[in-house]
């Protein structure tokens, strides 16, 4: 900061702090935005319990009463205000946020909820909803007049498209509850994936609140839309999908297709010290480009750090577009002040809210509070001392201020007041409307009715424009066998929506030992063609989550934590894969790096070595070849297999291969007959105590066909439980028991779910009682350890011996919940050579596998739990 500038914060604070009269006057007349109201939201500092104000990024939906929406007649700091609700709510108590103008700057959109009903359960509070407010007749109204669709879910963050219709998000989740009716299942408004409130989705309506549409289908929030320049929606979106949490920036149309992640996956170490922030509500600048306030989630305090961020350069701080270069981070600060949202005291204050000016003028209407120290219980400026960091920091001082970029000046708006917060402002102000964008013009309207989408994927071993396997190598039928190639088939699973309480309880125990994973479907599976492409029919509008599988049907990819969706209609096409040590971008339509897997230079040419009745057009990719020759493929719920590409005139076709799970012998997988005609509906579930039990409890004996003799018993509880066939207690063998009793460790779980997924003690049978084993345990040395007193003396029993410390024996799980391919001490023992080889069959060793990969849940629907 320059010198000039820190005497100007200076003195303008030790005005604030005498209460001094500061105007415009004290700088040149600014009658551009003189000639414009300004709007602001004014709550206090603290609730009536003195903890300070706060938003939650999680909880959208809090609700802090006591703000005021405040019409200032012009930029003078003594210009008239008028409380533009006081006569809609007399007595206070409503919340208000997310201020919108509008482009004719003739009327503002925000968000309200009014005051709370007294001795009224939370459910039947009021909701947030969109509210209009217009200055050219000062009335201001709900924009969906009709109360009872209005308070159908709450509404907040509206956005602008350039036909008028209003974008926003919303709890209403209007279309995926429509989806769950196709599914068989109740309507209901489902749960974030941290289980605390509804999820947020982007929804478009008219602007007379009609035709309310679902355009965005998160299983977590969605929040903040941005309706940019070119007319594309840009959005803040929690990932929050097992391991991940965290909001990035994602982009789509206004009807939802092409949703892509956009900015911010790698990039969240890039606050003060590689502190943690998020990608929150974004900024439009009036030149085109996006700004955006960076603060960490768990902050208490108010400031923020704000930032600019070159979207057209960059997918993430460091990492450049293909093609594209940084020679600066793409996140550079947004004002030449050292402001930030560290806890450490700035000479220049702190920013808690921007509003760019859209005039092309680089000013920017702020809520900004000097920084301000207590030192011997007074308050002085963080200027008048040597280190600010070295005293406690007083409350902030918040007022509205006019930066100006190109003076380099600060103007005060409305000057600051103790125990005040302004949380919003805008400026009705005119700016251009955004460019009209239609629906997808490349939509294919069978599919739309039928709500199906195709997913296009150039390569599996394509990871970020490089290549994992050669190519050539993989596809070439007479180079590789389909044994050889390590990626067999594509899955894709479903998040299930959990209901709130009021619609079905969930308990605890039904998500079994990860609750993270929460409850999952199988939506299906297709192969993978030799060159690594896919390309198969998927139901729209669903978030779906990918895996690549074996042979075997296991998982060999890493988790997909990120939730794709297609719009009805849509082809979604991939380059391939991507990974956490690849930071380039991936999905993102414009970007990406080439693909590795161009297909064939024009039609004259075939692919090498392959069958010369499916000949390629130029470009394609094998997968789309066969879709175009044969047919758009659709989902499988089995593994099934058929060598289409190897030339019968150069070598014998590999075998087909087929594992379905109506070969099981035991009770099927809930939905599987739907995949027999596939539809957009089809989902496929498997519970424990319903679809894994029946397994280990399946009778397996084999007796001899002439005799009836009993030649060997196969079935699983027949060795692995507690009691042999005449009631007598004996060790399970390999101390795994496989019973349906109820676990020792969860009452609610069966004793097999248990032993297979969590640690355990070892057992021994003494006295004809299973008991815990004990050893006496060693320290780090592999000394023997004994009891001993505070001052380290031993412990002498009644035979002047010390006395051991004893202690149980582990005994670790034998399978992994969402790891198939890492519970191999399982897998192994019935595979060929295997103690147990061919105890279970290849269906049946699938079963657990997708099971297994899915997470390992107890209960993958919600109405499916029985309580104990």
């Amino acid at each position: 900061m320059t010198k000039h500038t820190l005497l100007l914060l200076l003195s303008i604070f030790c005005l604030i702090s005498c209460k001094a009269d500061i105007s415009v006057q004290d700088e040149p007349a600014d009658p551009v935005v003189q000639e414009f109201p300004l709007i602001f939201v004014q709550r206090a500092l603290f609730d009536d319990a003195g903890n300070p104000y706060q938003t939650n990024l999680t909880a959208p939906e809090q609700f802090n009463p006591g703000a005021q929406l405040i019409l200032k007649q012009n930029a003078f700091a003594q210009s008239a205000e008028q409380a533009i609700l006081a006569q809609y709510f007399p007595d206070g108590g409503y919340d208000v946020k997310d201020l919108l103008v509008s482009p004719d700057g003739n009327s503002l959109l925000f968000a309200l909820r009014p005051p709370a009903l007294p001795n009224v359960p939370e459910e039947l509070q009021p909701t947030w909803s969109l509210w209009r407010y217009s200055l050219i007749d000062q009335s201001a109204a709900p924009i969906i007049s009709n109360s009872l669709i209005a308070e159908q879910g709450h509404d907040i963050n509206p956005a602008l498209l350039a036909d008028g219709r209003i974008v926003f998000s919303s709890t209403r989740q209007q279309k995926a509850r429509q989806i769950l009716l196709d599914e068989f299942k109740p309507q209901y408004s489902a749960l974030h994936e941290d289980l605390q409130g509804q999820a947020f989705n982007l929804h478009v309506m008219n602007a007379d609140g009609s035709e309310i549409t679902q355009i965005s289908f998160n299983l977590s929030h969605d929040l903040y839309p941005l309706v940019q320049t070119d007319g594309h929606i840009l959005y803040s979106r929690w990932d929050n999908q097992s391991d991940r949490n965290m909001f990035n920036w994602y982009q789509m149309r206004p009807d939802g297709s092409s949703n892509q992640l956009l900015y911010g996956w790698h990039s969240h170490r890039s606050g003060p010290n590689d502190t943690v922030v998020e990608f929150a509500k974004p900024l439009l600048l009036a030149d085109g480009e996006i700004a955006t306030l960076l603060k960490n989630r768990q902050q208490t305090h108010l400031n923020t750090l704000p930032v600019q961020i070159a979207l057209a350069l960059a997918s993430d701080n460091t990492q450049p577009l293909y093609q594209q270069q940084l020679n600066l981070p793409a996140q550079t600060a947004l004002l030449p002040w050292p402001f930030d949202n560290s806890l450490r005291a700035e000479p220049a204050g702190l920013v808690q809210n921007v509003f760019a000016l859209q005039d092309g003028s680089s000013r920017y209407l702020l809520s900004w509070s000097p920084c301000r120290v207590r030192v011997n219980e007074q308050i002085v400026p963080c200027a008048q001392v040597d280190d600010a960091s070295a005293y406690p920091a007083a409350d902030p001082l918040f007022g509205l201020w006019l930066f100006d970029l190109a003076k380099q000046t600060q103007v005060p708006v409305k000057l600051g007041s103790e125990q005040q917060l302004l949380t919003e402002s805008v400026v009705m102000q005119q700016y251009p409307r955004p460019a009209f964008l239609a629906s997808n013009p490349d939509a294919d309207l069978t599919l739309v009715d039928r709500g199906e989408a195709i997913l296009d994927i150039r390569s599996v071993y394509d990871i970020g424009g490089e290549a994992v396997l050669p190519i050539s190598q993989l596809s070439d039928p007479m180079q590789t066998s389909a044994a050889q190639r390590p990626i067999r088939y594509v899955s894709l699973i479903r998040g299930v929506p959990i209901p709130p309480e009021e619609v079905r309880e969930v308990p605890n125990f039904a998500y079994g030992v990860n609750r993270r994973q929460l409850m999952r479907e199988l939506v299906g599976i297709t192969p993978v063609q030799p060159d690594g492409s896919v390309r198969v029919k998927v139901p729209a509008n669903v978030p779906l989550a990918l895996s690549l599988l074996n042979a075997e049907g296991q998982v060999v990819s890493a988790q997909h934590q990120q939730w794709i969706t297609l719009a009805p209609g849509e082809t979604l096409r991939c380059n391939g894969c991507h990974s956490a040590t690849n930071t380039r971008p991936h999905g993102r339509l414009t970007g990406e790096w080439p693909t590795i897997n161009p297909g064939p230079e024009n039609a004259s040419s075939a692919f090498s070595n392959a069958n010369p009745q499916l000949p390629p057009n130029a470009g394609e990719t094998m997968a789309q070849t066969v879709a175009r020759l044969q047919g758009e493929p659709t989902l499988s719920a089995g593994l099934a297999y058929t060598d289409l590409w190897t030339d019968p005139a150069r070598r014998q076709p590999d075998p087909p291969e087929q594992n379905h799970f109506s070969e099981l012998a035991t009770p099927l997988p809930v939905g599987l007959d739907c995949f027999e005609r596939w539809q957009a509906a089809c989902r496929l579930r498997i519970d424990y105590p319903t679809h894994i039990q029946p397994l280990w409890q399946r009778d397996r004996r084999q007796f001899d066909p002439v005799s009836n003799e009993l030649l060997q018993d196969n079935s699983c509880v027949s060795c692995h439980s507690r009691s042999d066939v005449a009631g007598n207690a004996r060790l399970p063998a390999a101390q795994l028991e496989l019973t349906a009793q109820a676990s020792d460790i969860q009452a609610a779980h069966l004793t097999s779910y248990r032993e297979l997924l969590s640690n355990d003690n070892e057992q021994e049978l003494l006295g004809g009682v299973l008991v815990d084993r004990l050893v006496q345990a060693v320290d780090g040395n592999g000394n023997l350890v004994f009891l001993r007193d505070a001052n380290g003396e031993l412990i002498l029993d009644e035979n002047e011996q010390p006395i051991p410390v004893m202690i149980t024996v582990n005994v670790p799980p034998l399978l992994r919940a969402g790891n198939a391919l890492g519970s191999s001490r399982f897998f192994q023992t019935f595979a060929p050579g295997g103690r147990h080889q061919g105890y279970l069959s290849p269906v049946e060793l699938r079963l657990i596998s997708q099971w297994l990969d899915m997470g390992a849940q107890y209960y993958n629907s919600p109405f499916a739990v029985e309580l104990p």
